[in-house]
């Protein structure tokens, strides 16, 4: 088959030179950092001896016409690199191209001109960036831009410009190609400015696209429906893709060939299926033993005793809790109009358990988590902490109970000071909560950082010298700093690659047995929670929808938007980017949630009475609800549970009320 896209014998080095704060840290580099994903840290230390590093090394890759892609590998593995370097983007100094040729359709990339490289960029090559937003001007609208692309690509008038941009919107299947237009950036959500991404890619008429980690900020639902997309967009206009993750899941199921690539050098390469299956390479099978298991890792039997006495008494109490947000002026009392963020929620959470909130974007799971570290008053219902009303505390011991309750944020990248020591940002709540000596301080700080297995020198030394997986270790140091009772965990994983993945998750399991913790984990990605979670909750348009155990959710889920949530999530198993689920249309608006239930416009099994009627919590537990029939025998006055459910859910499709 003819190969678009071939790299021979490819050698890109980094000038580097050392300095003294530098030299003065780099005796004590060593391998105690002991992750693989540490050869940024070698850089560092290469540095102080040496003027330049070899970071890229790629002796052949070969990308057929036609085909998609995939470049796999860690943060710092040399993929951005490769992809800049194709397109005559790496910033030189202080990258060299040593050596090697970047064949597209047999024209040396590198030979060419920076003029020549101009006209390449859109018309052969372009890119889908990991963030639309920062990728797309703030001031303009998404439909000016698109069309300004077209009337400098293909030098046809302004009409003509628009109508070619409309279609294209259409193409992409973004609904009111119109209103899209005319919306801005801000005006659109995650998924639609991905889309309009992949159209602007498509304007420009580029034969070959280097789609780098697509997905990675969006829902797993609407991952899947871009992923979908960019399928048939290849097959529809012929297009090469270059599929850069480090997700190995989305590769197997994207793509039709994939490389491995470690420290810069391909390590193995082949098909995704057989590549996956039988890795020649120790890399390659560490990387796969690292994937986070679809099943859950903490549903063990109830008749645990050991977890019997973790559980025993509840720690959190969510009663009828709502939050709603005015969006109108609060002084004209008859147009107030209200975003209904957490609508009516109930939930309890025991002592050592785990609970995980699953939901798209939009779900209530942020505002929830903010009533919780009490940093929303809710508008009704209670939140009850120990036993004690939080919101009915005084103020004195209100922040005596918030040092109960710490979070570990999504992104570490964002979360942690960069002006600041590790030991500044680790011993901060100890300043504010502790009268510690400085000496105390610091030994404090110490063990912190050893405890989340980091090495004790790096108290001193700034997060920009950490990769990701280390600053979410120190984002949990943090969080450990006053002894919590209670850990949120928004999104832990989700900002950094598959093997940190693990090693955090392996990391807070241990914590959770050495330090007695409750954890409630917030994630939009089921594999992570159903990893951690002992129970699950999955939330709606500010509703739950769904709860119980992990088990019982993840082997058998009920609701209509849980099964959908699950079977979007692909696999190493996931052969083909069809079979995964997608939910049809866009979250309704809080502001204005449709009658009943509130999936029913996305609902494939929506019936009448889901427009009417609000659907109440129904106990779906095999163990005392055998079957609809058994029920509608029931006595009326003989009470339908006499223990607690192990699994319930709100749906029509399982409410025995419906057979009345």
């Amino acid at each position: 088959m003819e190969k678009y896209l071939e790299i021979k014998n490819l050698k890109v080095d980094y000038v580097t030179h050392g300095n003294s704060r530098n030299s003065s840290h780099g005796s004590v580099r060593d391998s105690s950092h002991g992750s693989i994903r540490d050869s940024s840290h070698g850089s560092v230390l290469d540095s102080t001896h040496a003027n330049s590093k070899n970071v890229l090394d790629i002796e052949y890759l070969g990308i057929n016409k036609g085909s998609s892609f995939g470049l796999v590998g860690e943060s710092g593995a040399g993929k951005t690199i490769l992809s800049l370097t194709i397109q005559r983007l790496l910033a030189t100094p202080p990258g060299k191209i040593v050596s090697g040729e970047i064949l597209l359709c047999g024209e040396d990339l590198l030979k060419k001109s920076t003029k020549e490289m101009g006209r390449v960029r859109g018309e052969k090559i372009s890119m889908v960036f990991q963030d639309p937003l920062s990728a797309l001007n703030p001031v303009f609208t998404a439909g000016f831009q698109m069309r300004k692309i077209v009337q400098e690509r293909q030098h046809v008038s302004k009409k003509d410009a628009r109508q070619i941009v409309i279609d294209m919107i259409g193409k992409v299947k973004l609904p009111d190609a119109e209103n899209i237009f005319g919306k801005y950036p801000h005006e659109l959500s995650g998924g639609q400015r991905q889309r309009v991404i992949i159209a602007m890619a498509l304007l420009c008429g580029a034969e070959f696209i280097i789609a780098d980690e697509p997905t990675r900020n969006l829902d797993v639902t609407i991952q899947a429906g871009i992923l979908r997309l960019i399928h048939e967009l290849q097959q529809q206009f012929n297009v090469t893709i270059l599929f850069i993750a480090n997700n190995l899941s989305l590769v197997s199921s994207m793509c039709d060939e994939m490389a491995v690539i470690k420290n810069g050098r391909i390590i193995e390469s082949g098909n995704p299926y057989e590549l996956l299956r039988n890795p020649k390479d120790s890399y390659t099978n560490l990387l796969t033993d690292s994937i986070t298991p679809k099943h859950p890792k903490n549903s063990e039997p109830d008749n645990d005793e050991e977890k019997k006495l973790e559980v025993e008494d509840i720690i959190l109490e969510v009663k009828a809790l709502k939050k709603y947000f005015s969006v109108k002026n609060t002084y004209v009392q008859k147009n107030r109009l209200y975003v209904k963020a957490v609508d009516g929620v109930d939930f309890s959470l025991r002592k050592g358990e785990i609970l995980g909130i699953v939901g798209e974007s939009g779900c209530g799971k942020s505002t929830l988590v903010n009533t919780l570290l009490f940093l929303h008053s809710p508008t009704s219902g209670e939140v009850l902490f120990n036993g004690l009303e939080i919101f009915k505390l005084s103020r004195e011991a209100l922040r005596s109970a918030r040092k109960e309750v710490q979070i570990v944020f999504q992104d570490p990248y964002w979360s942690l000071n960069p002006r600041w020591l590790v030991r500044d940002i680790v011993g901060e709540p100890l300043k504010v909560h502790k009268n510690l000596s400085s000496k105390e301080y610091l030994e404090a700080c110490v063990n912190l950082a050893e405890m989340v297995r980091l090495p004790s020198d790096s108290v001193y030394k700034y997060p920009h010298e950490f990769s990701g997986g280390q600053r979410q270790k120190i984002a949990i140091a943090r969080a450990l700093a006053v002894n919590p009772k209670l850990i949120i965990l928004d999104e832990p994983t989700s900002a950094i690659d598959v093997m940190s993945q693990f090693q955090v998750l392996e990391l807070l399991d241990d914590l959770k047995k050495k330090l007695k913790l409750t954890y409630i984990v917030i994630s939009h990605d089921l594999s992570v929670v159903n990893y951690m979670a002992s129970r699950i909750i999955v939330m709606y348009l500010g509703k739950i929808v769904e709860h119980g155990n992990a088990s019982e959710i993840l082997g058998n889920p009920k609701h209509p938007y849980t099964k959908a949530l699950f079977d979007s999530i692909p696999d190493i198993n996931t052969r083909n980017i069809n079979d995964l689920a997608v939910i049809t249309g866009e979250v309704p608006s809080a502001i204005n949630p449709p009658p009943g239930c509130r999936f029913n416009p996305r609902c494939e099994h929506c019936m009448k009475i889901c427009t009417v009627n609000e659907p109440l919590m129904r106990s779906v537990d095999e163990s005392f609800m055998k079957s609809v029939d058994e029920l509608l025998m029931r006595p009326v006055n003989e009470p339908l549970m006499k223990s607690v459910a192990r699994h319930e859910v709100a749906c029509f499709l399982y409410d025995y009320m419906v057979g009345d």
